[in-house]
């Protein structure tokens, strides 16, 4: 395999949002926050806009180098067999489905993915594990409510890749109100808060998958570092695969 000469292309997923004003009100527009795409391009890659439509081909999807699952909404608790809570944001079962079936894809055609908030949460469902529906009352030791960013420290196992990026503690930027309840299949924790609720997950095997249960687009150089790590999956993926065509 030549080497890379080309900026890795991400995906970005986006949902879609009414517009409210001006020539096109009433009308649907495609919705991702501008720091996922600005942290992309500052990373050194090309981010490529994804929002829900049909389903992308394992070929297809073979095209990207990397994959972001952005934050946004709740998950339809009706995708994991639960009932809806009067606490529960809005669903969009339509991205859900859509994001779940790219997050599934990736994995079998080797694309790093990075999950960020409602990314990971979307990751940890489909690996088949489950989610606390609302924070303050299945864990009211954790310090958020899902109102507003909020700064929280995180501690990080030494054994992972989060770890060589960011040490083994950070304070980082935290905006959620549901979290993880229990992992499943090839993922494990990778970071908790002193409360006790796991703030990330990376997969065992495979390409490399990382979820954060925090914002790391809007947390400086620290955040750069989170998507370093995603850099650094593409980039390994590419040497094995070089390595692979030798021999």
């Amino acid at each position: 395999m030549a080497q890379r000469t080309r900026r890795p292309l991400i995906g970005v997923t986006a949902g879609t949002r009414t517009m409210m004003s001006g020539a096109w009100a009433g009308h649907e527009a495609v919705v991702v926050n501008e720091h996922y795409v600005r942290a992309l391009r500052e990373a050194g890659a090309r981010p490529v806009v994804l929002s829900p439509q049909e389903p992308w081909t394992d070929e297809e999807l073979a095209e990207l180098d990397g994959l972001v699952l952005t934050g946004g909404t709740d998950l339809d608790p009706a995708a994991f067999g639960e009932d809806a809570l009067p606490t529960d944001m809005t669903p969009d079962p339509e991205r859900d489905a859509f994001e779940t079936a790219l997050y599934r894809a990736a994995r079998r055609v080797g694309v790093p993915v990075l999950g960020i908030c409602r990314g990971l949460q979307i990751i940890v469902v489909a690996e088949g594990g489950s989610l606390h529906r609302h924070l303050p009352e299945d864990l009211p030791a954790h310090p958020l409510t899902g109102q507003a960013p909020t700064a929280v420290e995180t501690g990080i196992d030494a054994a992972s890749d989060l770890a060589l990026a960011l040490g083994t503690r950070a304070q980082v930027t935290a905006y959620h109100h549901q979290g993880i309840r229990e992992v499943a299949g090839d993922l494990r924790v990778v970071a908790r808060h002193d409360s006790g609720l796991a703030l990330a997950v990376e997969a065992e095997t495979g390409s490399g998958v990382i979820g954060v249960q925090w914002h790391p687009e809007i947390d400086g150089a620290s955040g750069a570092a989170v998507f370093e790590v995603l850099l650094t999956a593409i980039r390994h993926r590419d040497t094995t695969a070089s390595t692979r065509a030798l021999v």
